[in-house]
Parts: structure tokens; C-alpha cells; sequence
């Protein structure tokens, strides 16, 4: 329970629970929101402090000098067992680090020669023809393709003069029944144009027939002249 002065009037309403939010004031009516400013101001009582009194230590003169001598003596006797206990220092050991050998020229490696220029081809023009003994029963003629890579040391005049020197081959081959060339042996020419001759023979087609057959195939290499 406690007091609240009213707002409206100024008179003290007693006997307010702690709890009430809104009161109405007996005196004069008016409705009071309650807050904290509305309630009387508590009164301290100043309380004076006892008084406690401490028994000062009392200290005789011989009692003071004995405890400053035992004050100095301990830190100086600290002092001295520590540095009798220390062990000794040895000497510092100094390493100084080897000198670098003398520094030899650093070789020279030579890379591998760019490759020269690829010399061109000889080049020589050709007219190939071919003929058989027999019937005229070819029916397609696979042009031969002469490779002179092999010679490629060689000019084209060379080549004229060494590989086309002869140029006529011969090959027995042997003709199945489809009109296929399924065997061809060299009598005659020069390797060069030989494997010429030998790759248009096996990719030549004659008519169909009823058995194999053995023919000679003549190949002529003719020089063209520009």
C-alpha cells in the first residue's frame, strides 16, 4: 500500500495498492493515471557510520632494525648463489662458409643445323603407252605414275638420260577370269619405271574370259620434249 498525492486538487490519497493503474480521487473526483511521479517522496534517514578504530602496530627500535637487515640481506645472497651456479660460457665458435669454386665458362651447346632447303624434283614429262599380244581386249587402262623421289639427287636431264634411258618394260601377268590381273612378273625395264608399270598392270581391267590368262604387257615411256 502506499500514498499518491492527487493531480487536480493536491490532496493525499492513502491506502493505494501497489497494483491499481488508474485511481479516482475521493476529494475531487478526478481519474489518475499512476506512475512513479505520483507517489509521495520517500524519506532517507542519514545513518552515520560507527566508528571502528584499528590497533595501530606498534614496532620497538630493534625489532624495525632487524627486520630492515634481514630486508637487504636475502636480495644480495639471491644474487650471489646465482651467478656461483651459472655455468661458464664457452666460447662462441665461428663458421665461416666455404668460398665458391672458382666459376669455369659454361659450355656452348651447339643445336642441331636448321635442315637446308628440300631441292625440288627432277621433273620429267611422259607419255605412257601400252601394248599386248592378243586380242584387243583391255578394257580400261590404269596410267602409270613414275616416282622419281628416289633419285631426287638427280636433275631432270639426269633422269632423262639414266631412268628413261630405256624406256620400254615388259611383265607377264596373268589374267582371271573376272578380267582381272592377279599375278605380274618383271622381264624387262628399269626399277624405276618398272614399279610404274607393275601399279597401272594390277589396276587394269580386261574382259571377263572363260580361263586365265598369260599375256605380255609392253609398257613404253616416251619423252616429251617442252
Amino acid at each position: 500500500m502506499k500514498a499518491i498525492i492527487c493531480t487536480q486538487c493536491g490532496a493525499t490519497i492513502e491506502n493505494v495498492s501497489e497494483r491499481s493503474v488508474i485511481i479516482e480521487c475521493e476529494y475531487c473526483g478526478a481519474r489518475i493515471l499512476l506512475s512513479e511521479q505520483n507517489a509521495l517522496p520517500k524519506v532517507q534517514v542519514a545513518v552515520e557510520p560507527p566508528e571502528l578504530e584499528l590497533d595501530q602496530p606498534r614496532f620497538s627500535p630493534g625489532t624495525l632494525g632487524f627486520a630492515v637487515a634481514v630486508a637487504l640481506v636475502i636480495p644480495i645472497a639471491v644474487v650471489l648463489f646465482a651467478v656461483v651456479k651459472s655455468p661458464q660460457s664457452s666460447p662462441a665458435k665461428v663458421y665461416s662458409a666455404p668460398s665458391p669454386p672458382a666459376s669455369s665458362p659454361k659450355p656452348i651447346f651447339w643445336g642441331p643445323a636448321s635442315p637446308a632447303p628440300e631441292k625440288p624434283l627432277p621433273v620429267v614429262n611422259y607419255q605412257p603407252r601400252v601394248s599386248w599380244d592378243g586380242p584387243n581386249d583391255l578394257e580400261h587402262f590404269e596410267d602409270p605414275e613414275v616416282d622419281v623421289s628416289s633419285v631426287s639427287n638427280l636433275t631432270s636431264e639426269e633422269v632423262e638420260k639414266t631412268v628413261f634411258k630405256n624406256r620400254v618394260v615388259k611383265l607377264r601377268v596373268v589374267i582371271n577370269t573376272e578380267g582381272e590381273i592377279d599375278k605380274v612378273e618383271t622381264i624387262s625395264g628399269h626399277p624405276i619405271l618398272v614399279a610404274a608399270a607393275t601399279e597401272s598392270a594390277k589396276r587394269s581391267i580386261f574382259t571377263s574370259r572363260s580361263k586365265p590368262t598369260t599375256r605380255i604387257l609392253t609398257y613404253t615411256f616416251r619423252v616429251l620434249k617442252d
